[in-house]
C-alpha cells in the first residue's frame, strides 16, 4: 500500500522537535488564557467582596431599626408599669444592643459614598442616648408625667428620625449592590468573549498544526499500526514500508526484524507445542480424575463403601485394566485383597487372596518397603508373578498407602498397555494413594470409635438399668395429682397402673371411664416407669401436640431422675469413703496389736449398726481352735 508523503518542510524534524514546537504554542495559548481567567476570577471575586459588604451594611441597618422599635417599646413598658427597675434590666439591654451595631458600622463604614448619612446617624444617635440617660433620671425619681413627656417630646422623635435616616441607608446600600452586580456581569460578558476568541485562536492553531506536522505523522502510525496489525494476526510474510526520515521509519524497520525473527522462533514453537498438548491433556485428566477420586473418597466413611467406589473410581477415570486395594492384616504379615475394579480381581477377593509382605509381587515388596514399584513389562521382569485371574495385564504399578510414615496398605493398578506408567502418573497417583489412605484411616477409625461408643452406652445402660431395678425392687416410688396437690400413691394405685401395656413411645388407651395417656420414662433403651394422665369421656380427646409435648417431658424426667441417682449414689461413696477414712485414723492411732484389734471390731461394729463383732488372726486353724483368740466388742 502506498503511503503519502509528509510535508517536505517537515519531514527532517525528529519527533521530539515537531511535539516541542507544538508544545511551546499550546502552553503560551493555555497561558493568555489562564491569565484571562484569572483576571475574571479577581474582578469578580472583588464584586463579590463588594456586594458582601453592602450586603452586611444592609443587615446591620435593619438590626439597628429593629433595636430601636425594642428600646421604645421597652421604655413605653417601663412607662406603662411604673416599674424603674426596667431601666436597669429591659432598657439597658435594648440601648446596649443599639449600641454595638452602631459601633460595629461606624467601624467598618471606611471610605464611602455615605459618609453624611452615617455622620447623621451618629448625631441622632447621641440625641437618642441623651434622651435616654434623661428618662432613666427621671424615671428613678418616679416623675412619670416628665417621663411621658421626655419620651414623646424627645426619645420618640428622635427614634423616628434615626429610622429615617436608617432606611435611606438601606436604599442607599441596595443601589450599590445592584449596581456592583451590574459591574460583575459585564466583566464576565468582557471575559467570556475574549475566552471564546481565544478557544477559536487555539482550535485554529491546532487544525493548522495538525494540518502542516501531525498529518505526515498520524499516516505513517497508521501505515505502522495497519502493518502491526497484519503480523499480529499471522502474516509474517508482511513489510512495513514506512518513509518519514524520524523514528517512526526506525520503528518499522524494527517491526519487520522482529516479524523475521518471531516466523523462525513460531515455527520451532510449534513443534514444541505440538509434541507438549497431548501430554498435558493427558495430565490434565489425570489430575482432575485424582481430585475427584480423593474427594469422593473423603466423603464416604463406611470403609466397604469406600474401599468398592475408590476402585470402581480409579479404574473408571484412568482407564486402567485392574485397580486393587491391598490392607495389611494386624499381625503386618500379609497384605489382604479387599477391594478390586476388574472380574479377575473379584474372583481373586472371593478367595480371599493375600501375599506375604516383603515377598511375594510388587504388592508384598511394596508392602514391605513402603516404596513405589513400578514393572513396565510385567511378563519379563522376574521379581514379579504371572496371574493368571489377570491375563491381559502388561505394565503394573503398586503405591503405598501411608499414615505417619506407617504402610497400612497398597494401591495396586494395572494396564494393558506395556510402558504405560510415567514418572508423573507415579507422582499424581502417588498424591493421590496419600489422600486415600487417610480417608481409609478415617474410616476405620470413625469405625472403631462408633463401635467402641455403642459398647460403652450397651455397658452403661446395663449398670444403669441394674441400679434401677436394685431401687425400684427395695422401695416402689409412685405419686399422684389429685388436682388439689400431689401425694405419695397407694399400693393398689400403683399396682393397678402398673399393670398398663407399655411401648417405646406414647400411647393412648381407651378405658370405659375415660382415655389414659401413658408415657414410658426411658433412659438408653430401658423403661424405668411411666406417666400416666386421665381425661373424662366428654372432654377433649389427646391431641397429637400434647402427646409429643409428654414425650419431650418424659425424656427430660428421666435424665433428671438419673441425674439424681448419680449424684446420691456419688455422696453415698463419699460417706463410705469419709468412714473409711474415719476407722482407718483410729486403728492406726495405736500401735498395740491388742488395741488396733479391740478399735478395728469397735469401730465396725458401729459403723455397721450392729452389737455383735469379731476379729480375729488366722494362720489355718479352725474356728474352734481359734475360739480363745476370739475377741468380742
Amino acid at each position: 500500500m502506498a503511503m503519502r508523503t509528509p510535508d517536505k518542510r517537515t519531514r527532517g524534524w525528529s519527533i521530539g522537535r515537531k511535539l516541542t514546537v507544538a508544545s511551546i504554542l499550546m502552553i503560551l495559548l493555555t497561558l493568555l488564557a489562564g491569565g484571562v481567567g484569572l483576571w475574571q476570577v479577581l474582578t469578580v471575586g472583588q464584586a463579590i467582596s463588594d456586594a458582601l459588604e453592602k450586603e452586611q451594611q444592609r443587615a446591620w441597618s435593619l438590626e439597628l431599626l429593629a433595636a430601636g422599635h425594642r428600646l421604645v417599646a421597652a421604655l413605653d413598658h417601663m412607662l406603662l408599669t411604673e416599674d424603674p427597675t426596667l431601666m436597669s434590666t429591659d432598657v439597658p439591654v435594648s440601648l446596649g444592643t443599639l449600641m454595638f451595631y452602631m459601633e460595629t458600622m461606624q467601624e467598618s463604614r471606611g471610605e464611602t459614598e455615605a459618609g453624611a448619612l452615617f455622620e447623621e446617624i451618629q448625631v441622632t444617635y447621641s440625641r437618642l442616648r441623651q434622651a435616654v440617660k434623661e428618662v432613666d433620671v427621671l424615671a428613678r425619681q418616679k416623675r412619670w408625667t416628665e417621663v411621658r413627656v421626655t419620651l414623646e417630646q424627645k426619645v420618640r422623635p428622635a427614634n423616628r428620625r434615626m429610622n429615617l435616616l436608617l432606611r435611606r441607608l438601606v436604599r442607599q446600600a441596595d443601589r450599590d449592590v445592584e449596581v456592583t452586580a451590574m459591574r460583575a456581569q459585564m466583566v464576565i460578558r468582557q471575559a467570556t468573549l475574549l475566552m471564546v476568541t481565544l478557544a477559536v485562536l487555539t482550535t485554529a492553531v491546532a487544525l493548522g498544526w495538525r494540518q502542516f506536522v501531525f498529518r505526515g505523522m498520524s499516516l505513517s502510525i497508521a501505515e505502522l499500526r495497519r502493518g502491526v496489525a497484519r503480523i499480529s494476526s499471522g502474516d509474517l510474510e508482511y513489510t512495513l514500508d514506512v518513509r518519514t526520515g524520524d523514528e517512526i521509519e526506525e520503528l518499522g524497520d524494527e517491526f519487520n526484524r522482529m516479524a523475521g525473527r518471531l516466523a523462525d522462533l513460531i515455527g520451532s514453537l510449534e513443534r514444541r507445542v505440538a509434541e507438549r498438548t497431548a501430554d498435558l491433556e493427558r495430565r490434565s485428566v489425570q489430575l482432575e480424575a485424582a481430585a475427584q477420586v480423593a474427594r469422593e473418597a473423603a466423603a464416604i466413611r463406611d470403609m466397604d463403601q469406600l474401599l468398592d467406589a475408590t476402585v470402581h473410581l480409579i479404574s473408571e477415570r484412568f482407564g486402567f485394566y485392574h485397580a486393587g486395594i491391598f490392607l495389611l492384616d494386624e499381625p503386618g504379615e500379609y497384605a489382604v485383597l479387599q477391594a478390586a475394579s476388574s472380574e479377575g480381581g473379584r474372583r481373586m477377593l472371593e478367595r480371599g487372596h493375600k501375599l506375604k509382605v516383603g515377598e511375594v509381587g510388587i504388592v508384598g515388596y511394596v508392602a514391605g518397603t513402603g516404596q513405589p514399584r513400578v514393572a513396565l513389562d510385567v511378563g519379563e521382569d522376574a521379581v514379579f508373578f504371572d496371574n493368571p485371574d489377570l491375563p491381559e495385564t502388561r505394565s503394573e504399578m503398586a503405591l503405598p498407602l501411608r499414615v505417619r510414615e506407617r504402610v497400612i496398605g497398597v494401591l495396586d493398578v494395572q494396564s494393558t498397555q506395556e510402558a504405560a506408567f510415567s514418572d508423573e502418573d507415579v507422582a499424581i497417583l502417588a498424591t493421590m494413594a496419600d489422600q486415600l489412605a487417610l480417608a481409609i484411616e478415617n474410616a476405620r477409625l470413625l469405625e472403631e470409635s462408633q463401635r467402641a461408643l455403642r459398647e460403652l452406652e450397651a455397658l452403661y445402660g446395663r449398670r444403669a438399668w441394674e441400679a434401677w431395678r436394685e431401687r425400684t425392687a427395695r422401695r416402689p416410688t409412685a405419686y399422684r395429682y389429685t388436682g388439689v396437690e400431689v401425694e405419695p400413691a397407694p399400693p393398689s394405685f400403683v399396682l393397678e397402673r402398673g399393670s398398663l401395656p407399655l411401648s417405646d413411645e406414647p400411647a393412648v388407651l381407651q378405658e370405659g371411664d375415660g382415655r389414659q395417656l401413658v408415657a414410658p420414662i426411658r433412659l438408653r433403651g430401658q423403661t424405668l416407669g411411666s406417666i400416666v394422665l386421665r381425661r373424662d369421656p366428654e372432654e377433649e380427646p389427646w391431641s397429637p401436640e400434647e402427646v409429643a409435648l409428654m414425650e419431650e417431658v418424659s425424656t427430660q424426667i428421666a435424665l433428671a431422675l438419673e441425674n439424681a441417682r448419680l449424684l446420691e449414689e456419688t455422696q453415698r461413696r463419699a460417706e463410705r469413703e469419709h468412714l473409711v477414712r474415719e476407722i482407718t485414723a483410729r486403728v492406726r492411732a495405736s500401735m498395740d496389736m491388742d488395741t488396733i484389734l479391740e478399735t478395728a471390731v469397735r469401730e465396725l461394729g458401729r459403723a455397721l449398726g450392729t452389737d455383735r463383732a469379731f476379729v480375729r488372726l488366722s494362720t489355718g486353724m479352725s474356728v474352734q481352735e481359734a475360739g480363745s483368740e476370739q475377741q468380742e466388742a
